[in-house]
């Protein structure tokens, strides 16, 4: 056996102490200098105004988590952290690591799965963090199950401190999926949004939109100016995948007729979303709810109905089609008003993080619940028993659109399961 000699024992003991000071009392230097590294396209200014902790001041680590965040929620970095390094003068640089993900694609075709319309081949260029600015530039089309051309311009900063301007045309042509309808949808919106503080999230903004909807024997036209006004209160931490906050939206839609000019309805839905986090582990377990309300006044007469039975409705039902709808043999999937409220456990089995060629990988799964009514009125709502859906899903973080969502669920209504289906999509439900 060997003897330490007093010499080391005394600076062992010093070393403990010391030790035992640091993590008793926390870490706490005065940050003398903010560091980003990282971002080769993305512009310092874009990181530096999402950046609140201030110079000169002790480290406050939920300040620095908050601004990891506010980065995260950037949608244009596969992974974000931040670190601090001391410094012989006792004080430290707070230093945030981004790594950017793909963030546009070159221009060419690919295919494309969209639930209610099938396979298209879609070409055209997305750039989702244009110029380095986070703007977003989208153009193409597609040929398939939907014909579609147009342009897509946003910018969260456009006239400052969280003024946003969003810039969208285009033409989409497909055959509906339970009318017996060729659908022709063109349309030009603009919009303006403002944030006041951090959680109070605003815009404003108009449409032009033209919908013909045509047979073999008949054809209707509708073209609307439509003014639209939304409001949220937001206090998720990270957008695509929340573990803890609320999220109340508000949106009015007001379609007032050009052609015909006597033609006039108002949209409201409005939805409140919670978020808990039920552990304390890196690989989250989130209980996530949301209750939904669609209203619609004024006149319904256009040959545009809701349904149920979809990704971002009840889950666990076939899509309908012309044969479900015209015999009437599931006419409670169909409407205008509705309600819905869903319950998720969300796991991560892996967490989200950025693998050396700059992509972001991940898996979650999820159990779900949805429950929900849709009838022609809201009147005749209460008169309803609802439709049930209950299954389970994967989520798998994929750049530029957030998250591939897969689920499969089985329907319930009456005392009778259906035999189950599959639905795919592209970010959370809510």
């Amino acid at each position: 056996m060997f003897k330490l000699k007093k010499r080391s024992l005394v600076g062992l003991f010093l070393l403990l102490v010391v030790l035992s000071n640091l993590l008793g009392s926390g870490y706490s230097p005065s940050i003398s200098s903010i560091q980003i590294y990282g971002n080769s396209k993305t512009l310092d200014y874009i990181i530096e105004r999402e950046i609140h902790h201030t110079l000169h001041t002790i480290l406050d680590s939920t300040i620095a988590e908050e601004d990891r965040n506010r980065l995260e929620n950037l949608g244009i970095f596969s992974e974000v952290s931040w670190k601090v390094i001391p410094l012989q003068d006792k004080s430290a640089i707070l230093k945030y690591i981004v790594i950017e993900s793909i963030q546009k694609t070159p221009p060419g075709v690919f295919p494309v799965y969209e639930e209610d319309t099938g396979w298209s081949l879609v070409g055209g260029w997305i750039i989702q963090n244009f110029r380095g600015r986070n703007q977003t530039l989208q153009l193409g089309g597609s040929i398939g199950g939907m014909d579609t051309y147009g342009f897509n311009f946003v910018d969260p900063w456009m006239f400052g401190n969280h003024v946003s301007l969003s810039l969208s045309s285009g033409k989409s042509s497909f055959h509906h999926n339970f009318l017996n309808w060729e659908t022709d949808v063109q349309s030009f919106q603009i919009d303006l949004g403002r944030w006041f503080g951090e959680s109070i999230k605003s815009s404003i903004g108009f449409e032009f939109e033209k919908k013909t909807f045509s047979n073999e024997s008949t054809s209707n036209s509708y073209l609307y100016f439509s003014p639209q006004v939304s409001t949220r209160y937001d206090t998720r931490d990270i957008y695509w995948n929340p573990t803890k906050g609320l999220l109340i939206s508000h949106y009015f839609y007001f379609m007032n007729g050009i052609e015909p000019s006597n033609y006039s309805l108002l949209i409201w839905r409005q939805s409140y979303s919670g978020f808990f986090k039920l552990n304390t582990s890196k690989k989250n377990l989130v209980l996530a709810v949301n209750t939904t309300f669609k209203r619609k006044w004024g006149d319904k007469k256009e040959i545009w109905l809701n349904y149920f039975g979809d990704s971002y409705s009840v889950r666990g039902w076939a899509l309908p089609n012309q044969e479900l709808y015209y015999s009437g043999a599931e006419s409670f999937r169909f409407g205008h008003e509705s309600v819905q409220t869903t319950i998720e456990l969300r796991k991560d089995i892996i967490p989200k993080y950025a693998t050396k060629y700059g992509v972001e990988f991940g898996l979650g799964v999820v159990a779900f619940l949805d429950a929900g009514i849709i009838s022609e009125s809201w009147t005749d709502l209460l008169s309803q028993s609802p439709m049930l859906g209950t299954g389970i899903g994967l989520r798998i973080p994929i750049p530029m659109v957030d998250v591939l969502r897969i689920d499969y669920g089985w329907g319930y209504k009456d005392g009778d399961w259906n035999s189950g289906s599959i639905h795919w999509s592209v970010e959370q439900k809510f």
